[in-house]
């Protein structure tokens, strides 16, 4: 072995964390079931045309309240997670940058087979890289994080602004209308293979918006954790829950005031027009994500709630086993090679096969963990990253 470090046991887990994770994931899978419906190439072509006026309705309601408010969470929770484990590493004079290094790999191997197996829309390959960049800042003062954090954070304004006057690539675009009705005969009826060479085309044309959009989005909100973790948020939420419920009914009334104002300062006539309104809106999601992100952590803090939200906790403690799961199943449900539900223009019932996928998990892993203490992928992933034999 490398290191004297050894994982973080069971006991020593911290519970409004865990919840936490286990919300984010709720999120998560209530957003890409979308994605599992349509496709990248015209996403929101596909859904701003649906049929039906009341699903219309629904869906514009239902993105603008989860769409990039849950990876917020996921992120945030991925930074706050480094920081405890270079904290760690730190406390018992041990060298971290092999033990990460060698982590960030594998995530990076686990984003790369999750692409090519399962799914164009992956994270895991984002946060491997993000990761990487995390650690090269991990000594920098926290003034400078903060900046960094919200630079980054705020990239795609910048890149945006940028682009009024220099020709760069398009950040906020994958539309390929002529592939989207391929992939509906495709992912539709198309066997396994046939998906998978779609997907791979899909991802392809999804780079621009990885790289200069959610790269750099991940790269601040995970930054931001790293700070808060630092600060010890969950225990300062434990020791003075009532300060943060104040805080929390003022980050949400801002987070209402944004969500319901900051499209009518837009000019639609001015060049700046998309800079101005994607600064508006990742504002909007900030405050609605930390809105989201500080009650959790308030109703964690009370011990019967946190007990009462066990389930949830449990299965945040096996945030990749069950994220990676999330893609097997809606695989199954949405391709060709499954039951081919894919092109739903029906979002409500798109939305209930995510709940319902996400109820089964929570039974799993109440199951799972009464004989297990962590989850497959996790063991996996903690096995080679410590090298334990």
């Amino acid at each position: 072995m490398s290191t004297h470090i050894q994982p973080v046991r069971s006991r020593d887990r911290i519970a409004s964390i865990d919840i936490l994770r286990g919300f984010a994931l709720f999120g998560i899978i209530l957003v890409n079931v979308l994605g599992f419906n349509a496709s990248f190439f015209d996403f929101g072509g596909f859904y701003n045309h649906l049929p039906d006026a009341f699903q219309q309705h629904f869906y514009s309601i239902y993105i603008s309240l989860t769409a990039d408010k849950f990876i917020f969470l996921f992120s945030f929770l991925y930074g706050y997670g480094i920081y405890m484990q270079f904290r760690r590493f730190q406390d018992k004079k041990q060298p971290f940058v092999n033990f990460f290094s060698r982590r960030m790999v594998i995530l990076a191997f686990f984003g790369f087979c999750h692409i090519l197996f399962l799914w164009a829309g992956d994270i895991l390959f984002l946060y491997a890289i993000a990761g990487i960049i995390i650690m090269a800042f991990r000594r920098l003062p926290t003034p400078l994080l903060i900046v960094l954090a919200i630079l980054f954070y705020f990239f795609i304004a910048i890149w945006l602004t940028l682009d009024v006057w220099l020709t760069l690539p398009d950040a906020m675009s994958s539309t390929c209308t002529e592939c989207l009705e391929r992939a509906k005969v495709v992912y539709t009826n198309g066997n396994y293979f046939e998906c998978m060479l779609l997907r791979l085309q899909e991802y392809l044309s999804f780079r621009n918006i990885n790289a200069f959009y959610y790269l750099p989005k991940i790269i601040g909100i995970s930054l931001a954790g790293f700070v808060a973790s630092k600060f010890g948020l969950h225990k300062q939420i434990n020791q003075k829950p009532l300060r943060w419920t104040l805080i929390f009914f003022m980050v949400a009334f801002i987070g209402v005031v944004v969500y319901f104002s900051f499209e009518s300062i837009v000019n639609f006539e001015s060049p700046f027009t998309n800079a101005v309104y994607m600064t508006g809106y990742e504002t909007m999601n900030v405050f609605t994500a930390f809105g989201y992100l500080l009650f959790i952590l308030i109703i964690s803090s009370f011990r019967p709630i946190a007990a009462f939200l066990k389930p949830i906790a449990l299965t945040g403690r096996a945030s990749l086993s069950n994220y990676l799961m999330q893609s097997v199943i809606m695989s199954i449900i949405f391709y060709g090679w499954g039951f081919g539900f894919f092109g739903q223009t029906n979002v409500t019932q798109v939305v209930f096969f995510a709940i319902c996928i996400y109820v089964f998990q929570v039974i799993v892993n109440v199951i799972w963990f009464r004989f297990k203490d962590q989850g497959p992928m996790e063991k996996l992933w903690r096995k080679w990253s410590y090298r334990i034999g």
